[in-house]
């Protein structure tokens, strides 16, 4: 059999998806699936004691599910779909909520997003004047990262905050796209295009790289230049299973963001709904025509939507998703004889998968 290392994986030339690849298990001394630490750094001295962030989409991520998921060490940024006023209250509640627990417990981030351009600039500038530091980051919120615009507005929130603040920007999906980010001052790069569950961009626009090659591509870069070392590779889209959290630590991550397996959570916003005596919760693509139509009055002319609406079935509070994640991760890590991210991704080795491996994969005695 022939393994490959995350590296290997892009010199290869067949960029893969998730479930093209499994994880080799190797010789452990990690006796304990407790015993791993799942700490990540997103650069600049931001850490996580657990590489999970809730991606910042309107039915996913307020103040609710950041309070949630940060209070057990995860990560969830505040979507910027509503208005500023709304925005920083939301920001507002969770900083609140830090003044208002003991020092044993978790302190939540502080992570609002924006967008690019002069209403996102007004935007940044009064949460900024508001909150200042007790920000713990802002994400620079765009389809094509690897542009000129993001590169201004990098530019620009850091001369606003004189380079204190922690900048998360994406999206790219190359490693040319990660070392422009990383080069315009970002401290983390969200990696993936067209990964998401309800994203279209891949089918209305022949636009995207898979999200594990991505990563991939974006680590062999980084890899190769020390000056990229503390710029965190994020994994954005195409998350569906602890597995795939692995794969993109594995191949280079140093954490995931994900929507879906939030969505339809107790904390994601929407009310709970009843389809044919079933208790669900909206999830749209934030380039969904839902999302045209709410928050801008439609598709502008000579536009498309790329991305899509639909039902999740409610599944429970959202730091069980946390911790199950964590689970599998942690018990990845002893079959891959690794005490940390770091480790995990120096020892891990892929092998690709045919269809029929992939049907085994799954628990598939459940069939009927």
């Amino acid at each position: 059999m022939k393994y490959y290392t995350a590296l290997e994986l892009v010199e290869d030339g067949k960029p893969p998806s998730f479930d093209d690849v499994l994880l080799v298990p190797r010789y452990t001394e990690v006796r304990s699936r407790l015993k791993p630490c799942i700490q990540t750094s997103l650069g600049s001295g931001l850490y996580l004691q657990t590489p999970i962030i809730s991606s910042p989409m309107d039915t996913v991520t307020d103040s609710t599910m950041a309070i949630s998921i940060g209070s057990h060490g995860a990560m969830g940024i505040v979507h910027r779909f509503m208005s500023t006023e709304e925005q920083s209250s939301h920001i507002k509640r969770i900083i609140e909520h830090n003044q208002n627990i003991s020092a044993l417990e978790i302190q939540v981030p502080v992570v609002p997003a924006i967008g690019v351009g002069d209403d996102e600039r007004d935007r940044f500038f009064k949460l900024y004047k508001e909150y200042g530091l007790n920000l713990t980051s802002v994400a620079i919120d765009v389809a094509n990262g690897h542009s000129s615009y993001m590169r201004e507005a990098i530019k620009w929130v850091k001369d606003i905050t004189n380079g204190e603040l922690h900048v998360i920007a994406g999206n790219v999906a190359t490693g040319l796209g990660f070392a422009f980010l990383s080069e315009s001052g970002a401290d983390a790069v969200r990696v993936g295009i067209g990964g998401g569950s309800i994203c279209k961009t891949r089918i209305m626009t022949g636009v995207g790289v898979p999200t594990l090659a991505s990563v991939a591509d974006a680590y062999s870069v980084k890899r190769g230049c020390e000056s990229y070392n503390d710029t965190a590779i994020i994994a954005d889209g195409g998350i569906r299973y602890p597995a795939d959290l692995v794969k993109s630590l594995a191949a280079g991550a140093d954490a995931i963001i994900a929507g879906r397996i939030f969505a339809g959570t107790i904390e994601s916003p929407g009310e709970i709904v009843s389809i044919n005596g079933e208790s669900m919760k909206t999830y749209r693509g934030m380039a969904s025509k839902e999302v045209q139509d709410d928050k801008r009055g439609g598709l502008r002319p000579g536009t498309c939507a790329e991305g899509v609406s639909t039902y999740i079935p409610l599944k429970g509070k959202a730091y069980y998703i946390v911790d199950e994640f964590c689970g599998g991760l942690r018990s990845a890590m002893t079959y891959v004889n690794a005490n940390n991210i770091d480790e995990l991704k120096d020892n891990a080795l892929f092998m690709r998968l045919t269809s029929s491996s992939l049907e085994e994969s799954h628990a598939f005695g459940t069939k009927k």
